[in-house]
Order: C-alpha cells, then structure tokens, then sequence
C-alpha cells in the first residue's frame, strides 16, 4: 500500500526539524487559513532549520504560510492553498537586552506578554497594545504592523523597530537595519517587511526601541449624546497641546462598561502633575462639547477597559470585522454616513482610532449561507463607497470565507500595485509565501 502524502511529509519534514518540530496532526486546525487545513504545521527552533524547510518546500513545490500563534492568519484573501504553515514559536529567546540604552532584541516567536513581564523588572516596556495581548508574537505583530491603539503616542512599529532579521524564500538569512537607536546608514529595509503579512520572509528576529512604564495610568471614559459632538471634542484635543496615549471613540457599546451612547475612551500616562493638568483640560473641553458623562478609572479596572478595548477586532466565526484609513477630520463624517446607511440593516459596534485616522467596524452575519454572504458583500461595498468618498480606504480584517468569496478584502489597491508585484516578484521570485492571500492576489 502506498504510503499517505501527509504521512511523508511529516516524516521528511522531521528529518529537517525533528519531531518535536511538527505538529501533531490533530492540531493542525490550530492553523487552518481560511477553512483550509496545512498538510504539515513545522515548529523550526533555528534560523538553519527554518531555511531548511524552506528550501524542502521549494524543491517539492510547497507554499508557505509564515505564523506565530496563528492570531493574524484571518487576515487576507483566501489562499491559493495551503501546504505548510512554519510557526515561529520555537524561536522564543530574549537575545539581548540592555536596560541601560532601552533597546532589545528577540526572537519572533516571542511573545509580547513575555516580553513584557521581563522589561517590566527593569520598569521599563515595549508600547504595544494589540489584538490577542496575551498571545500576539512579537513577529506576528511587526509582520502585521499590529501595535494597537497607544501607536497613537509611542508610534507603531514602523517607529519601534530598530532592526531586523529574516530568512527570505532561497533561503538567504538577511539583516535590516541594526540595534542602536541612530542607525541612518541606507535605505530603511525594516519597512519594506513591515506589514507585509509573511509574502516577503519569515522574520526571525527584532530589536526594539523601548520606552520607561509610566509612573501613572489614568483611563477616561466620557459620554455624549451624539457622534457629532464626541468627534467635535476628540479633534478638539487632537490639535491641543495635550498628549493623550489613546483617543479612541467608541459606538454601540464601551469596552467592560454599561454605556451605549458614544463615547470617548482617552488613556493619560506620565508623571502625576502632567497626568492631573491634562485630565482637567480634557474635562474643559468634553464640558464645552455638552458631554454628558466623565469617569476616571484608574488600577485594575482602567487596565480591563484597556484590553478589552485593545480586543475589540477579536472576531468569533460569524464576524465581519472592517479597517478603514481615514484623515483624522473625516472620522466623524465617515462614521455617520456609514451608520445611516447601515444601522437600519445590521448592529454595527464600532471603534474609531481619532488620532490615528482609523476606524473598525465590527458586525455579525446570521450564517455562512449564500444569502448571508451576498448580504454582507453589500454592507462592505456600502462601507468601503463611504471611506472613498472621503478620501479613504477601508479592508475587510476578518470575515467568514463564504464572505471572502464575493469580496476582495483589501479592496483598490492604485497606483501601487505594479511596484509591489515588482518587490514580490523579485524577493520571492517562486510564490512560495502565501499565494493569493494578499492584495491582488499577491
């Protein structure tokens, strides 16, 4: 009897990365893309073995589907297939940390909340605050440039990334950049892999820019009675003299509270004088935009708000979760426009990044039948009309794939387009990594 294909591969592949570097086969939905199941999930603890596999997968005509724990693979079109998924997981050391110049480097496996407990012994941390805090990796989250809300002040990781290291599809291990903060020689490649969501490499190693814990954490919840006036008031302290860490706005239910007006969620850290003097400022100017409601939270409960504002693109099956870049002036417009014309249709939940010009939309659609879909495929198109129509644009972050089959989820690309195909062709002249998946079937 012929041996399975499966069956050969996983023993082949635990030649190159032992068995301890796969899998096991019923684990494997642990990173299903898109309902489509790897043949093999691989573990690679070495950049050699990564190359390793890499290499196995060219030669067999394998793709690749890069990962960390697997929270970004609902990101994208539905791929071409799905062969191997190589997680990162293994690579999980700290490789150098110096509290003394607020700089590390690490392996891409590791996890943010790992990293985290270990600065924060120095009182020092790494401002992310993304999605899945307690499982995001730190690759996964440069590969996404996924660093939360607080980006809003820290920056992203386009701003946090000193340096980098990744194994690209020949199987070349390259380095970006370096682990000093003034390191300007050349072309900054870390952007060029930065939010490239694995097409280009498998990131094997970061160093970041870190930052000292703020000596006070106060978090503002402050109520309205109308989009309008919140938006007023947001833009308002945007163009202040104050520096909040986040300026979110929140419609159809804050984050770990009973309120369901919109209302703006504002994080202040820093020094107590500083925090206190920006606190009354926001309370001035929230009065002056007829709010009508301020809270203060602070400790435990301020940190619940925190992350469950964080989670907010977190999806269950049946969610539709919708990311649209917008000037800051056109946040309010869009979030209206967008809920007279669905409101009626769906509950929408959404979360506007003020500062930062983004905006989530979040709903949920009865099944994953033809007439769901069709139904859902009409909502996108009406959202991603309303984020043109002020200059925007507006992808689909997560969604069923009965939905993916009747949009393109990362919408009019412009322009760009044929210099991307020009960098994918030439860094991974094979389509090894994540054919199809993104823009343009890139």
């Amino acid at each position: 009897m012929t041996e399975p294909v499966n069956n050969r591969l996983r023993v082949e592949l635990s030649q190159l990365v032992g068995e301890n570097g796969i899998l096991h086969d019923d684990q494997d939905n642990l990173y299903g893309v898109d309902d489509l199941l790897p043949k093999a999930v691989t573990l690679p603890d070495s950049v050699g073995e990564i190359r390793d596999v890499l290499n196995y997968a060219a030669d067999n005509k394998l793709s690749v589907i890069p990962a960390g724990s697997g929270t970004k693979l609902g990101i994208g079109n539905p791929p071409e297939r799905v062969d191997l998924v190589v997680s990162t997981l293994g690579l999980n050391e700290v490789l150098e940390y110096e509290p003394g110049d607020l700089t590390a480097t690490v392996q891409s496996g590791v996890r943010l909340a790992d990293l985290q407990a270990k600065l924060a012994e120095n009182g020092q941390c790494l401002p992310f605050d993304p999605p899945y805090l307690n499982r995001a990796t730190l690759g996964g989250i440069v590969a996404a440039n996924s660093s939360g809300p607080s980006s809003l002040y820290y920056g992203n990781s386009r701003n946090r990334v000193l340096g980098m290291q990744l194994v690209q599809s020949n199987g070349a291990a390259v380095k970006c950049g370096g682990k000093v903060v003034k390191n300007v020689a050349g072309y900054d490649l870390n952007k060029l892999y930065i939010g490239s969501f694995g097409t280009l490499g498998i990131i094997t190693e970061i160093t970041f820019k870190l930052n000292p814990l703020p000596e006070v954490e106060r978090t503002m919840l402050i109520t309205f009675k109308s989009v309008t006036q919140a938006s007023r008031a947001a833009i308002e302290i945007a163009d202040s003299q104050l520096l909040p860490i986040f300026l979110n706005l929140i419609v159809g239910g804050a984050p770990s509270v009973d309120i369901v007006d919109p209302c703006l969620v504002i994080g202040i850290d820093g020094h107590h004088e500083t925090v206190d003097w920006q606190m009354n400022q926001i309370r001035a100017a929230a009065n002056l935009n007829d709010a009508t409601g301020v809270e203060v939270k602070d400790g435990a409960y301020q940190r619940d708000v925190r992350t469950s504002m964080s989670a907010f693109p977190e999806s269950n099956p049946q969610m539709v979760v919708c990311k649209a870049h917008l000037r800051m002036t056109d946040v309010e417009k869009f979030i209206t426009a967008a809920l007279d014309q669905c409101s009626d249709l769906l509950d929408l939940r959404v979360l506007g990044l003020i500062g930062n010009g983004v905006v989530y939309f979040a709903f949920s659609v009865p099944s994953a039948d033809t007439a769901s879909a069709k139904f859902a495929s009409i909502v996108i198109a009406e959202l991603r009309n309303h984020a043109r129509n002020v200059g925007g644009n507006l992808i689909v972050e997560s969604a069923p794939t009965s939905i993916k089959r009747h949009v393109d989820v990362w919408g009019e690309i412009g322009s760009s387009l044929k210099l991307m195909q020009q960098i994918k062709a030439r860094l991974d002249p094979l389509n090894l990594f994540c054919p199809g998946r993104f823009v343009s079937g890139i």
